[in-house]
């Protein structure tokens, strides 16, 4: 059974418990109303009101009622002053009659109800309201002997007839009427799942860039927002991934090519196994060791697994300390490296070999790509609740519409992806994924002037 079978069996038979209730609601209360219509306002009982007016106008109180309603109530069939009744309401004999003034308060009473009680509220909107000029003298009220029904004559009992048959033409209208409703909802409700199922089997086939049309603002509109949005992620990282396998290979061939090359020249004589030889050989195999471990410490930050030992770091000491290591490199390549360390800068709780790669990777970024003659500024200073840490540099910069990829794997700036000055583009990626771990944040921006600023924020310890 599928779902629209079972959404139309639940509205049918919610239907139909509501319309049969209602109808037998509405036909018992209509048909019971009827009745105590029937009985005080036709027959016996409008002869004993009019006895009982009388009563009053002569009297004027209900003073010896209770001694004198059962010859009322006699005249009342037929025998009074009033003459005859309307034949077929009641059984006259089987009739009690009931009387309670204006107060409420019964003043007399052949049902057993007692003298002097005082009536309900249901009681009297059940009674029949006596009244002379306008104003309420009292309440009549009739009972059946044994709870029985008050009988109806032929055209009373063709109404009821009647009623009962407009209330089942009404309620199975209704019940049609419903249930074209219904089907329209509940296909309006499937149509939308089930193109949302033959998207989701087409995304399980591999067709990422399937969608699902999106109708209305109701909850299955939103549902098919958020499946469109899982499927744009979905297709993103099938992208990302099939990228990240095409980079790899490219970042593994060549050293691989080069070691082949070099050990099958070793292996057929033609080059000597010397130091000078060997050399180049054993550099391809340091920078497959380099792309491994980088490629391995990527994957356990982006899967939370990046063991940290946090320590309370000076970070001030701690750049101060890289940068003097790094002078002579920038020298070498007439480079100015220039420090500016804010003083007391509060300690960060960090790990201190993760931070020192992080610095690393951003000063060999600088150093890769400034030219001869640059100048590099590396600048740590406090910035809120941390400590900011920058190095600017005015170089050639990096357009801004490829600053967001600058944290891509194995993106370079260089079109021709050259490893001597770009490295194994994975240094800013794990740079990032470290700094995210410490609760962090890295950015980069266009330097003043040209040239590329990268920073990151850590929070203060504590």
């Amino acid at each position: 059974m599928n779902l629209l079978q079972k959404l139309l069996i639940a509205f049918v038979a919610v239907i139909a418990v509501a319309v049969i209730t209602v109808a037998l609601v509405a036909g018992y209360r209509a048909e019971s109303e009827f009745r105590r219509y029937a009985v005080l306002y036709s027959g016996p009982a409008e002869m004993v009101a009019e006895n009982l007016l009388a009563y009053y106008d002569e009297h004027g109180d209900w003073s010896g009622l209770d001694e004198a309603l059962p010859e009322l109530t006699v005249m009342g069939r037929g025998h009074g002053r009033q003459g005859g009744g309307r034949a077929g309401f009641g059984a006259p004999g089987d009739m009690a009659y009931w009387v309670a003034d204006a107060r409420g308060i019964v003043v007399a009473s052949m049902d057993g109800m007692p003298v002097g009680s005082q009536l309900g509220r249901a009681e009297r909107s059940a009674a029949r309201a006596l009244e002379r000029d306008g104003e309420l003298i009292g309440y009549l009220g009739v009972s059946m002997a044994g709870g029985a029904a008050a009988a109806l004559d032929a055209p009373a009992a063709g109404y009821i007839t009647r009623l009962r048959t407009a209330l089942v033409l009404g309620g199975l209208l209704a019940f049609l009427v419903a249930l074209v409703v219904a089907v329209l909802l509940t296909r309006s409700i499937v149509s939308p799942l089930r193109t949302l199922m033959m998207t989701t089997q087409d995304i399980a086939q591999g067709q990422f860039e399937a969608r699902v049309p999106v109708r209305g603002r109701d909850e299955i509109a939103r549902l098919a927002e958020a499946f469109n949005q899982m499927a744009a992620s979905l297709e993103q990282a099938e992208a990302a991934r099939r990228a990240q396998t095409a980079d790899i290979a490219h970042e593994l061939r060549n050293p691989l090519a080069v070691l082949q090359s070099s050990l099958e020249a070793l292996a057929d004589g033609v080059y000597e196994p010397t130091t000078e030889n060997l050399t180049p050989a054993l550099d391809q195999v340091r920078t497959l060791n380099r792309i491994v471990e980088d490629l391995r410490t990527l994957a356990l930050a982006e899967a939370g697994r990046l063991s940290l030992d946090l320590q309370p770091v000076d970070l001030g000491v701690l750049v101060s300390r890289i940068a003097e290591s790094y002078q002579g490199a920038f020298r070498e390549k007439h480079l100015l490296l220039q420090v500016t360390v804010s003083s007391s800068l509060p300690h960060v709780l960090a790990d201190y070999a993760r931070l020192t790669q992080v610095i690393n990777n951003i000063l060999l970024n600088a150093l890769r790509y400034v030219p001869s003659g640059g100048h590099v500024h590396l600048v740590v200073e406090p910035e809120g609740e941390g400590i900011r840490t920058c190095v600017i540099d005015d170089g050639p910069g990096v357009p801004a519409d490829q600053l967001p990829r600058l944290f891509d794997r194995f993106w370079r700036g260089e079109p021709s992806r050259s490893r001597a000055t770009g490295g194994s583009g994975l240094g800013l990626t794990i740079a990032r994924q470290i700094i995210e771990v410490h609760g962090g944040r890295i950015w980069a921006e266009e330097t003043p002037g040209g040239g590329l600023t990268l920073c990151f924020w850590l929070p203060v310890a504590g």
